[in-house]
């Protein structure tokens, strides 16, 4: 199995904290080769692992970029070489992508049924849906990097978010 962005984003998580492999064997409670195995791509970045630096270092890097992994699409931490992820610099992004995304979306009729919809609408549908993608990126990149600078807990307003959810009926549990 190669070795994914999901080891990297582990390896780099356990060296943030200053740990070594064994050390966070004993927190994950697993052994130490589980944890090496998992850091150089023979086994998949497991859930426990991803849940331990989200609870316990507020990193949400390396859940975010195994549960892409685990699925084959959603949003992954932005690491190319022009990349700015200073939080300023995502906030600013993030509205960009915002407002081409709301354009996108405005520019676009559903209210017809999907089959009749024409050939030149489908494309510009298509272009929409990029758009929300792009938005979507954005706002993960912007949720993570605020959490992570000012301290919010990713996990805990993930759980506030669900609750809201319940609450207005939204989802039943």
């Amino acid at each position: 199995m190669k070795r994914g962005r999901a080891a990297d984003a582990a390896r780099e998580a356990r060296h943030a904290t200053g740990m070594t492999q064994q050390q966070l064997s004993f927190e994950i409670y697993e052994s130490r080769e589980s944890v090496s195995h998992q850091e150089n791509g023979r086994y998949r970045v497991q859930p426990n692992v991803s849940k331990y630096f989200a609870e316990k270092h507020n990193n949400p890097w390396v859940a975010m970029e195994a549960a892409a992994e685990y699925t084959g699409w959603g949003p992954v931490k932005l690491d190319g070489e022009v990349v700015d992820l200073h939080r300023a610099s995502v906030a600013m992004k993030t509205k960009e992508e915002l407002m081409e995304a709301l354009q996108a979306i405005e520019s676009v009729c559903v209210a017809n049924h999907p089959r009749s919809i024409r050939e030149f609408d489908k494309h510009h549908l298509e272009e929409a849906i990029m758009q929300a993608i792009d938005a979507i990126v954005a706002l993960t990149q912007y949720v993570a990097v605020i959490c992570v600078d000012y301290g919010f807990s990713w996990l805990k307003m993930w759980q506030q978010h669900r609750a809201k959810l319940k609450a207005k009926g939204f989802i039943k549990r």
